[in-house]
């Protein structure tokens, strides 16, 4: 059973939050270079995404210990995300596994961040400890609508949609989380996630006027490799391309290292538009080997990297 909620601006509580630190590039192309030689241009469009691993998923001596057990090592570690996110002068962040069970947790993002950003989320079903957050740089994008897509299946799985207005265009930005493929079953649970998630956008696009008429910008923690993955298929028989391998040519190797050490790169920022093209898109933290986890930048603020891709405006005239 699938349960949709569509929230119009008026009645959406709205938090606030702001952002500075320093994330990670592996290659920007000159252009990108001149653009931030002269702060953000009003044409352009960065947009990050990241798992930030809930408190009450990071694992310590034990299986049964975590660290959401001890308040001062959850905030250390998260205090260094916001400094990280804040570094970067980022339009849009999407996260995922935002911790949402301690409302200190969002109180510690939202009491740094408050003064750029609007900051909407979303809790998983089944009162789960986490979910989503978008953070949206309000002096250069209008949010005009806030969806909740609520699956209601075995892995609890929620998307967060907003519609922005981007200079006077329309822009639809989904943040997702998909089961991790732990047995053979949840690899047919994700595809019949994915499935659902890309018929409800299709259905809000058509119920606002939206269809073929908008850009979609569809990132988050996709919890399976790229190569040979069926999901990553259908999101792209449905015309959606990547921005990390429009700008490189590849998908990142690694972007995930999982409880079992497994490395995955399982982190995307996918468009679909005649509106934006990616300039650049780039792994966190900087200078880190996509090829593998474990190398010389010593990245321990996550067991997930983070993409940020910039999208520049294309003008047709």
């Amino acid at each position: 059973m699938i349960r949709i909620s569509v929230i119009i601006m008026s009645n959406i509580k709205v938090l606030k939050t702001y952002s500075s630190y320093a994330l990670c590039r592996l290659t920007i192309s000159s252009m990108y270079h001149r653009m931030m030689s002269t702060n953000v241009k009003h044409d352009t469009l960065s947009v990050c995404t990241f798992n930030v691993l809930a408190p009450c998923y990071k694992r310590l001596s034990s299986e049964i210990d975590r660290e959401s057990a001890y308040d001062t090592m959850w905030q250390a570690r998260h205090l260094s995300i916001i400094k990280l996110l804040q570094s970067l002068n980022i339009n849009l962040i999407c996260l995922q596994e935002f911790w949402l069970k301690n409302p200190l947790f969002a109180q510690l993002y939202t009491s740094n961040l408050s003064s750029k950003y609007s900051f909407y989320t979303l809790q998983r079903t089944s009162s789960l400890d986490d979910g989503l957050a978008i953070l949206v740089d309000t002096n250069h994008l209008q949010v005009i609508d806030k969806c909740e897509f609520k699956l209601n299946d075995v892995g609890n799985r929620v998307g967060l949609l907003l519609h922005l207005k981007f200079q006077e265009k329309n822009l639809l930005l989904f943040n997702i989380h998909l089961t991790f493929p732990h047995y053979r079953f949840e690899r047919r649970v994700r595809i019949k996630q994915i499935k659902k998630f890309l018929d409800l956008l299709n259905e809000y696009q058509k119920s606002k006027n939206l269809f073929n008429q908008c850009s979609i910008i569809f990132c988050g923690d996709f919890n399976s490799s790229y190569h040979h993955d069926h999901v990553y298929q259908l999101i792209e028989n449905n015309q959606f391309q990547s921005s990390y391998r429009v700008i490189h040519g590849t998908e990142p190797n690694v972007t995930h290292l999982t409880h079992r050490k497994e490395q995955l790169g399982v982190d995307f920022i996918f468009y679909k538009s005649d509106f934006l093209q990616p300039i650049s898109s780039e792994l966190i933290p900087r200078g880190c080997n996509h090829m593998k986890w474990h190398d010389q930048s010593g990245w321990n603020l996550s067991d997930h990297r983070a993409i940020l891709t910039t999208f520049q405006s294309i003008n047709k005239e």
